[in-house]
Parts: C-alpha cells; sequence; structure tokens
C-alpha cells in the first residue's frame, strides 16, 4: 500500500516503510515509534524516530545509538536481534529506523500484575536478566536504565528480553545526557544523588555510574518484582526527601514488607541496595552465582506461593526488623564514617605533603635570598678593598724602587744574577707580604674558587631566541631538558662524573618529555664548583650560554644547571676542586640568571 504520509505518527496499518509492512502499532515514547511489521511472511519490529536529524539531533542520536548497541550485542539470546536500518521516507534524509526480531508476550510490570509469580519464576527472570547484563559488562557496555518496563516477557516459555537499549553507554560513544544516566528518578544509586546535591552543573560535568550503578537498578527491580512497592516511593515522597532517602536510609527488607518473599532472595537484593558502591557484589557475575546459591532453595514449598500482598498492605513492622534494620543502618553509616575517615586522612597527607613542599620552597627561597645578599656584600667588600689594594700595592712597589736602587745593587750584580724588575719584585719583602695579603683576599694570582655570579636578566637576545623556538616551556615556565654534563668525560646514565672549575661543554639527551632541543645538541657553559651551598651542603653552579644545535645553527640561551636555584649539591665523596656529580642530569631554560 502506497501512502503520501510524511510523519511517523502518521503511519497506519497497511503502510509500506521500505519492504515493511506495518501491521499494528506497539507504543510511543518521546524518542520514537515501535511498530508491528511484516516482510515475506515473517514477523519484526520496527523502531522509528519521532524527528530527523536535522530537526532534533538528541532524538535521532538515540535512536542509532541504540542501534549500534544491538548490533554489538545480537547474538545474545536475551537481546534483540538487528536485522535492518534505513530511513524513511527519504533514503538520506528521512527518519532513521531499526528492525529487530519481534517478541510476542508483554512487559515485564505487566506480565508481573497478571501472572502472579513465585519466587521461583521470579528468580529464573532475574537469573537470564543478570546473564544479559554480565555480557554487557563483558564488552564494556552499560545498561543504565534497568526497568521492568524495559523488559519484555515472551509468551510461551517466559524469556526475558531487553526491548530498550537507548540509554546504554558505549566505549567511545557519547552519552545521552552530559549530566546523568536517563532513568527514573527512584531507581538512582545514591552515589548519583550524592553527585547531584554537590553539582556545580557547569558544561560538560556527568556521572559515571559505572557497574555498580547497573547493579544497583538490578536491585531496585527486583526488589519491586518481589514486593510489589518501590524501595523508596516517588509518589510518597517530595523530591528533596526521596533524595535523602535514597542516599541514607536502609529500606524495609523484602521478606519483611512481603513474608512469602524467601529470606535469601531478600538478603541477596538488600546487599545490591547497599548505599557503598563497593559494599554490593563485585560483579554481576558475582551475583549471578549469589542468586544460583539462593535458588538452590527453590524446590521448597515457600518458594511456589504466589508473592501477592493482601489488600491491607504489608504487614507491621516488628520488633525483630527494627533490630536488623537498626543493624544494618548503623553498619552502612560505620562504613561511610570509616570512608570518609581515610578520605580525609588521605586529603591530610595530601596537605601535609603539600605543606611540607612549599615549605621546602620557602625555606630554598630564603636561602637563595640570603646567598644573593651575601653575595652583594662580597662583591662591595671586594670593591672597597681593591681601592685599598691599590694604594697598598703602590706603596709595596715604591719600596721595591727604593731598594733596587740602593748602591748595593748595581746594574752589572743583578745582569750577573739574572735578574730583573720582576724578580726583584717578587723577592720583596713588602712585595711578598701585599701579594700574599691580595692572594688571601682577592683571589689575585693564585689558585682559589671564583666568585659567584650575581643574579642578572638574560639578554634580549638570548630571551628573544629562546621565544622563537620555544625552549622556555608552557606559558614562561622553565623547559625542562636532560645533558650529559660533560661531552669529554665517557660513561653511562647511572655513573658518577668528576667535575672542575671552568668551561663546560654539555650534551641534550631526548626523552619523551624533554624541551623541543634535539637530541645531540651541544651547550657550552661555566661550571662553579667550590665555596657555594645548599641547604647547608656543598654545591655547584651551572649556566649556559650558548647552544649548537646538529644542523650548525649557533643560538644564544640561557640554561641553568638542576632546578631554578641554578644550583646542584655534590655527591658524598666529592673533594676540593673535584666534585662528583651524576653524569646525566636535567638542565632549565629561564629568563633570569638566579
Amino acid at each position: 500500500m502506497t501512502t503520501d504520509v510524511l510523519h511517523p505518527d502518521h503511519l497506519q496499518p497497511g503502510h509500506m516503510v521500505g519492504p515493511w509492512r506495518i501491521l499494528e502499532s506497539l507504543g510511543s515514547g518521546g524518542f520514537g515509534r515501535t511498530f508491528k511489521v511484516e516482510c515475506e511472511g515473517a514477523l519484526f519490529s520496527l523502531k522509528m524516530a519521532l524527528r530527523p536529524a536535522s530537526e532534533d539531533k538528541e532524538v535521532e542520536g538515540r535512536a542509532t545509538h541504540e542501534g549500534a548497541a544491538l548490533l554489538a550485542n545480537t547474538s545474545h539470546p536475551n537481546l534483540l536481534r538487528l536485522y535492518a536500518v534505513g530511513r524513511w521516507p527519504h533514503p538520506s534524509t528521512g527518519y532513521f529506523y531499526f528492525v529487530t526480531e519481534y517478541v510476542e508476550g508483554e512487559t515485564f510490570n505487566d506480565w508481573r500484575a497478571r501472572a502472579r509469580p513465585t519466587a521461583a519464576q521470579l528468580v529464573d527472570i532475574f537469573l537470564a536478566v543478570v546473564l544479559a547484563v554480565m555480557e554487557l559488562h563483558r564488552r564494556k557496555l552499560l545498561h543504565r536504565d534497568l526497568t521492568g518496563s524495559n523488559i519484555v516477557i515472551r509468551k510461551g516459555d517466559n524469556k526475558p528480553f531487553f526491548i530498550d537499549m537507548g540509554s546504554v553507554w558505549l566505549p567511545g560513544s557519547s552519552t545521552l545526557t552530559e549530566k546523568l544516566p536517563p532513568s527514573m528518578v527512584h531507581t538512582l544509586p545514591p552515589e548519583c544523588v550524592s553527585f547531584l546535591r554537590r553539582s556545580t552543573n557547569e558544561q560538560g560535568e556527568h556521572f559515571d555510574a559505572g557497574v555498580a550503578g547497573d547493579l544497583y537498578q538490578l536491585g531496585v527491580f527486583m526488589f519491586e518484582a518481589l514486593t510489589e512497592h518501590h524501595p523508596f516511593d516517588p509518589k510518597k515522597l517530595p523530591a528533596a526527601e526521596l533524595f535523602a532517602a535514597i542516599e541514607t536510609l536502609v529500606p524495609r527488607p523484602p521478606h519483611f514488607l512481603n513474608p512469602d518473599v524467601p529470606e535469601s532472595l531478600g538478603r541477596v537484593v538488600m546487599q545490591l541496595l547497599e548505599k557503598r558502591p563497593e559494599d554490593r557484589h563485585e560483579s554481576a557475575a558475582a551475583l549471578h552465582k549469589a542468586l544460583w546459591e539462593a535458588a538452590k532453595e527453590r524446590k521448597n514449598r515457600a518458594w511456589k506461593v504466589p508473592l501477592v500482598l493482601p489488600e491491607s498492605g504489608p504487614p507491621p513492622v516488628t520488633q525483630e526488623e527494627v533490630e536488623e534494620r537498626k543493624a544494618r543502618q548503623q553498619q552502612s553509616e560505620r562504613r561511610s564514617q570509616e570512608a570518609r575517615k581515610q578520605e580525609a586522612e588521605v586529603l591530610s597527607d595530601k596537605q601535609a605533603l603539600e605543606k611540607i613542599r612549599t615549605a621546602a620552597k620557602e625555606f630554598e627561597a630564603e636561602l637563595l635570598t640570603l646567598e644573593q645578599e651575601q653575595a652583594r656584600r662580597t662583591q662591595r667588600r671586594w670593591k672597597v678593598a681593591a681601592g685599598v689594594g691599590v694604594l697598598l700595592l703602590g706603596l709595596a712597589l715604591l719600596a721595591a724602587w727604593r731598594v733596587w736602587l740602593t748602591p748595593s745593587m748595581t746594574p752589572h750584580a743583578a745582569s750577573e744574577k739574572g735578574s730583573s724588575l720582576v724578580s726583584t719584585l717578587s723577592n720583596s719583602q713588602p712585595v711578598r707580604a701585599v701579594a700574599a695579603w691580595l692572594c688571601v683576599t682577592f683571589s689575585v694570582g693564585c689558585p682559589a674558587a671564583q666568585v659567584r655570579p650575581l643574579p642578572e636578566d638574560c639578554s634580549q637576545e638570548a630571551i628573544q631566541g629562546m621565544e622563537k623556538m620555544n625552549l622556555l616551556g608552557e606559558e614562561g615556565l622553565p623547559g625542562g631538558y636532560r645533558v650529559v654534563i660533560d661531552i669529554n668525560q665517557p660513561g653511562t646514565d647511572e655513573q658518577e662524573g668528576i667535575y672542575r672549575e671552568g668551561k663546560i661543554v654539555s650534551k641534550v639527551v631526548k626523552y619523551s618529555w624533554t624541551g623541543p632541543l634535539p637530541e645531540g645538541t651541544l651547550l657550552y657553559g661555566q661550571l662553579w664548583t667550590e665555596g657555594l651551598t645548599k641547604y647547608g651542603k656543598e654545591a655547584v653552579l651551572g649556566r649556559y650560554t650558548e647552544a649548537l644545535l646538529p644542523d650548525g645553527r649557533r643560538v644564544p640561551v640561557c640554561f641553568i644547571l638542576w632546578d631554578q636555584t641554578g644550583l646542584m649539591i655534590k655527591n658524598e665523596g666529592s673533594e676540593p676542586g673535584a666534585a662528583r656529580l651524576p653524569r646525566e642530569v636535567t638542565v632549565l631554560a629561564v629568563r633570569r640568571w638566579p
């Protein structure tokens, strides 16, 4: 039968959707409409999105999402087999639809109300449903909407089928909602309610219920099946009270709500409804095992009684129930308190560690400031003393000149001894005194530690060059590199080297975390190894001012050794003039010499 209808709501029995002939409508929801269809004498189910992607991407997205979920699990006996996908009425711009096998039956909720099943019948359905969830979890999928209205019980053998997979979470696929799994409020797990309470509604924020969320929903599903009641009734509790109850209260156990419910089955359900995810069953497989153990009693007469509540409703609360619920509530609260205590301890440890790090940074900064101040004082003393030294040196030279001009030292005698002005000066008592004083005070003319250079800004040429090559890291933070300190000392990165004051040539070693300087780049710099301390221990100072890249380019740089202080503590066993350091160390690109 041809038709000119252009919307799914207008499809009637006899209309054709491709090769599929509409027989009847099976119902509709907010996302799509389902039809019973026929093709070549066989019956199928066809679900069509109510709006095309051009009008509502979310609606069509849910339909295509469900089709993908079915395709991923098309071989499972409790999931509908997918036969076809398409668009109607136009093959490229029409409404998306997919075709699955047709299951003649009724939803679990309708079947439960009509059939009034026994505990033995229900546990068979529970086991089959949990097996299907096991398969979903094995494939890294989460159902997220496990309710009686989304399960059909097939006529004849009471086999359950999942008929709505639109909420399934697929690996690598975007979720239908950015914030919550799309299930009914009263089925949300406690951890989801806690999330709602602290949520800031920021864009992109969502709740990951995980396997534990599916298990909780299975607990709600089984609770309702056994008792004809919700654990927490959304019709009797306002939203705020409903959320508070889900998050904090222990519901009446099924075997107290309905005394015909086997206690072993009720306890399995109560574990599923635990407040903390880790207190539920470890997995769907563990739940299946627990149900199987409980079902061993199914031959007992008590398991074959229809689970029907009297018209008067649930029996009154007994003292036994009060004690059991009180004990369960206390246990739940104790576990929560222990969890919060552990979280607080972890947080406290993190805070303490952060305080230690902050204190260490402040201490290091203070030491650096003191060392810088000491260096400035030393420089000032040097300048003052240098003026005095020049004056004393002039006096000494004058005294030496007078000695040289005495009659006892004739030019002929001096020539015979091979003496000179220099030798005369060096042998002069006043000069020797001045030279010794200068040597000790200013390191003039004798081997001694060089004065540490003062902190100062790097040259603009070096900064601009490093910025152009992106050597400074992100947002101006120091860029980290690794180098072999001295290319003339062979060995492995685990060995030590012995380093002396003076010029140094280091080689860049490339790692995944290091900056953009290529492997083999040479860094030319200077080491100061004597008279320096860090945290009260002897240290060395290293600066690099030029880089030679493997392509032959030379660029000015500002690199320092080890960390932002530019200082590195010597290894044990270091001797004066011979600092022991690892062969391979870190260097940083900076904008200012520390």
